[in-house]
């Protein structure tokens, strides 16, 4: 689709032979979708494999409480707290240090490269993480997760 040229553009356009589909080809990492659900198929839950793996459990740590999870008490970027703060520069460093800190110490084969957070228009915290495989030639991809 040509782009009219009473049009301004700000910033750099993104080639279309970039927006490709990431893929991770590990037969190692492999697991059952989250949150839990029924298989549509044989069997009683959902498996998942690869990058799609990685993400929802990128999207349930992050949505997880500290406490919510049992025989682990720390598990999770505990974000309830900050539920009345005031969504300033301060708030989102803190929200950014709290994530760091917990996906270093839970999700170590995580590397991450860019963590942004901020505020929508319809007042909704959103987290986007930027991330890659240690130990792995896999691609980097993105995780957005709207709390």
């Amino acid at each position: 689709m040509a782009i009219p040229e009473d049009t301004n553009i700000y910033g750099k356009l993104i080639p279309a032979d970039s927006k490709k589909q990431e893929t991770l080809k590990d037969p190692y990492i492999k697991g059952f979708v989250y949150p839990l659900e029924k298989s549509p198929g044989n069997g009683y839950f959902s498996k998942a494999s690869s990058l799609k793996l990685i993400k929802n459990m990128i999207k349930s740590f992050i949505k997880t409480n500290r406490g919510e999870r049992f025989m682990l008490p720390d598990y999770g970027a505990d974000l309830q707290k900050y539920l009345m703060e005031p969504l300033d520069q301060t708030t989102f460093k803190l929200i950014k240090d709290e994530i760091e800190s917990s996906v270093r110490k839970y999700l170590g084969i995580l590397q991450i490269n860019k963590l942004q957070v901020f505020e929508t228009r319809n007042n909704n915290l959103v987290v986007k993480l930027f991330v890659g495989l240690k130990n792995s030639t896999a691609t980097n991809f993105n995780v957005e997760v709207r709390i």
